[in-house]
């Protein structure tokens, strides 16, 4: 077992002794970047600027393309302006999911990261 997935084990025991749900500290997009491969964390162990660029980042193109073909579309919205409002809505959902994580890892005082 690397460094890496020593402390995300240790994190999730950690995370596992609060009264969180588990989906709120193993949410499914995590599940999915760890099938990927990629070595990431639990949103509580990541900074607010990766929490916040991570969900805005899927949420923006998805989120753009329902718009785009329940709504924007048949209301005359260009290209232009259905992006920009895809961009804002995935930064305002990703800051919102950031101070979530950060407040959440205040609240229960979890351990940094690099303290694992």
């Amino acid at each position: 077992m690397n460094d890496h997935e020593r402390k995300f084990e240790a994190a999730l025991a950690e995370l596992a002794t609060t009264d969180m749900w588990a989906g709120n500290y193993k949410p499914p997009l995590l599940n999915v970047q760890r099938r990927l491969g990629w070595m990431v964390r639990p949103p509580h162990y990541a900074s607010f600027w990766r929490v916040m660029l991570g969900y805005a980042l899927w949420f923006a193109p998805v989120w753009g393309i329902l718009m785009w073909f329940v709504s924007w579309r048949g209301q005359g919205f260009s290209l232009v302006s259905a992006a920009g409002a895809a961009a804002f809505a995935g930064i305002l959902f990703g800051g919102m999911m950031a101070l979530y994580y950060a407040r959440a890892r205040r609240r229960y005082k979890l351990s940094k990261w690099e303290d694992l």
